[in-house]
């Protein structure tokens, strides 16, 4: 285990370091056993971006190098407001790898959970946003296959809205005619091995079996899920314990206060066979715009004074933009 006072001096001497003669690292951002994000400049647009590190000893004796450049490839294409999209991507002179994307200023929303559950409108408008990304990530033929509440990241914006950002597509799966990009393609791990997050994954991701977009739409169930409890779904000691949990049980019951269609749509995300699932994530987005947006939903108590206001402001916009009856 890396000493942490250690880890923060090695990161802090990259303060001020000029990267491929056009990223000046400006501040540490995060840092883990593998690595570091910090906030740099880009020297000729003047711009600042996230800059993420692997270091030599790791990038050359496990995954990580492919994850990074899965990373860069897959988001390298995904040009929308709710990715985190890749800008650059190389070598580093002393060995490793460095991947530069956009940079989210904000918190995940598994921080963001530890404060407590959230009110369903809320959970609505993020869930469309993450479900709008997901769609254009589909679009492309790309699978995130890891989103969980960690790799969800939510700006606050000026307004008081949160603005949501996916992140980490380091274990994408690119599948189907629009495949283009052979090496992203490739899988990790050896067939049959699982790759992903306990209690996100689908029971068919977490046996180690062919997965497909409605895995993601399986995660984002959960991910909706806890949004609503401010709890873990699935919990166990070991994957074969939580996967058994998954298989023989159902998602246990939402608030009195979420709407039947939002109950029933969760339910459709976390079932067992994929089959069962919605069909799309467009579909789920517009359902979940629906709930909040459409002229019937009624606001209940709970919810932030900014977001009642907007929420309002926006279902009377809804109306006015509606053609009259001719009498």
């Amino acid at each position: 285990m890396s000493n942490a006072p250690e880890s923060t001096a090695r990161e802090s001497r990259w303060i001020g370091r000029v990267v491929d003669e056009r990223y000046r690292i400006v501040e540490v951002l995060g840092e883990g056993g593998m690595g570091a994000v910090f906030v740099a400049e880009h020297l000729r647009l003047r711009k600042q971006v996230a800059f993420k590190t692997i270091r030599a000893e790791f990038a050359a004796h496990t995954q990580a190098e492919a994850r990074f450049e899965r990373e860069a490839l897959a988001t390298g294409r995904l040009d929308h407001p709710h990715v985190a999209s890749a800008i650059d991507y190389g070598p580093l002179p002393e060995g490793g790898f460095y991947l530069v994307t956009q940079l989210v200023r904000g918190e995940s929303l598994s921080k963001r959970l530890e404060a407590g559950s959230l009110p369903w409108p809320q959970v609505c408008l993020l869930g469309s946003q993450i479900a709008d990304a997901l769609a254009a990530a589909h679009a492309l033929g790309i699978v995130h296959r890891d989103l969980k509440p960690d790799n969800i990241l939510l700006e606050h914006r000026r307004d008081g809205a949160l603005h949501v950002r996916v992140v980490d597509f380091g274990i994408a799966r690119v599948s189907g005619e629009q495949a283009t990009i052979a090496d992203v393609a490739q899988p990790l791990t050896r067939m049959g091995a699982v790759i992903g997050t306990p209690g996100y994954m689908p029971p068919e991701q977490g046996t180690g079996q062919q997965v497909d977009f409605r895995a993601d739409l399986y995660a984002l169930g959960a991910v909706l899920w806890e949004s609503f409890t401010g709890q873990q779904l699935w919990q166990g000691d070991t994957l074969v314990e939580l996967l058994t949990r998954q298989l023989g049980r159902a998602a246990p019951s939402l608030r009195a206060d979420v709407p039947e269609a939002m109950a029933v749509m969760i339910e459709r995300l976390l079932a067992r066979a994929p089959a069962e699932r919605p069909g799309s994530a467009l579909e789920v987005r517009d359902e979940l715009r629906r709930l909040v947006f459409g002229n019937e939903v009624s606001i209940p108590p709970g919810v932030p004074r900014a977001l009642r206001s907007r929420l309002r402001c926006r279902a009377a916009q809804r109306a006015l933009s509606c053609p009259r009856r001719a009498k």
